[in-house]
């Protein structure tokens, strides 16, 4: 029987609790809607977010995950083309998204007046449909120029892969190194380096904002809000927290990687850069349901019902054969 490495071990756990995490709050954010007959901005967005990060776990986690343990997984150049379409719009849309969560904090936060007006929800879908339909268009390029790569290959600028290597045997395939290499730039800037620099701004500034008016709204007795406002901002905080260091590390590494050419002194970056990428969709959704006061007892009184359901027909049961047991006696 084949040992599983220690290191592909505990990535299989963490995208374990990616799935299972990001489907539980999916799960617990569609209950509440179902039950209240409506959905808040706040839980279109997160959900939205939820669904980026479960997709992106099933479609590409568990297969790089599958490939690390043995198993052939390398797609046709056709599959390849579709997939790095898939894998490079996630990624975007999850920076994009936890972003999106920031910015709506701090729209919230700035005003604490502020009332979301009953066309919210369908401002708000028109934001995330554009941001989809931006990225989608953003990506064409992976659906012409990729293609699977050689056997013999051993080096190649991978946009969304956690290694230098060919992601399930699918590598850029541009006419030219330098049409490669002004796609990979552009698309690290835009997608990347400027929306975790805003997320960081717009983090610190709803801090900021909440220092500066937490007396003001304390005078007017709203101290309960001002109190679900810090955690909400707790919350949101260090999701984004962990985003920049999972990502930092995660850049860092396999960039230093590419520039050693693979040289054995940086070999450990592989697994530095695996790690990163596997915490924050293991993590997250932990931090969501932890830290999110209606997310957690909306969760739990899920599972006190479903625990209900289970329980009563098997006391239904013993009370029956109880009954039973009593009158024949």
């Amino acid at each position: 029987m084949a040992v599983i490495p220690i290191d592909i071990a505990f990535y299989m756990v963490l995208v374990i609790f990616g799935i299972l995490g990001n489907s539980l709050v999916l799960l617990t954010v569609i209950s509440n809607a179902v039950e209240n007959k409506t959905m808040p901005a706040s839980d279109m967005i997160l959900m939205n977010l939820t669904v980026t990060h479960l997709l992106l776990s099933v479609l590409r986690n568990v297969l790089v995950v599958t490939f690390q343990m043995g198993i052939d997984l390398l797609f046709s150049t056709s599959w390849c083309r579709v997939f790095m379409f898939l894998w490079t719009l996630l990624r975007s849309m999850s920076v994009w998204g936890t972003f999106s969560m920031s910015v709506f904090h701090y729209i919230s936060i700035r005003n604490h007046y502020f009332k979301l007006r009953a066309n919210s929800f369908i401002t708000t879908i028109k934001v995330l449909a554009a941001l989809w339909i931006f990225n989608s268009l953003y990506y064409i390029p992976a659906l012409l120029y990729t293609s699977r790569g050689e056997s013999n290959t051993t080096f190649s600028v991978q946009l969304i892969s956690t290694s230098t290597r060919p992601v399930l045997g699918c590598v850029w395939n541009f006419p030219s190194p330098n049409a490669n290499l002004f796609f990979v730039t552009a698309s690290l800037v835009i997608h990347e380096i400027i929306p975790v620099i805003l997320m960081v701004a717009t983090n610190l500034g709803t801090l900021y904002t909440l220092q500066q008016h937490s007396r003001a709204i304390a005078a007017q007795k709203t101290i309960n809000r001002v109190a679900s406002e810090k955690k909400a901002a707790m919350v949101i905080t260090t999701l984004v927290f962990l985003f920049v260091i999972c990502w930092g590390t995660n850049v860092v590494a396999v960039n230093f990687y590419n520039f050693t050419k693979g040289a054995s002194a940086s070999t450990f970056l592989l697994p530095m850069a695996n790690f990163a990428a596997y915490v924050f969709m293991g993590f997250s959704p932990l931090v969501l349901l932890i830290g999110h006061g209606k997310l957690r007892r909306k969760l739990i009184s899920l599972i006190c019902k479903q625990f209900k359901h289970q329980v009563n027909p098997v006391a239904s049961s013993l009370k029956f054969i109880t009954n039973v047991t009593t009158d024949k006696s």
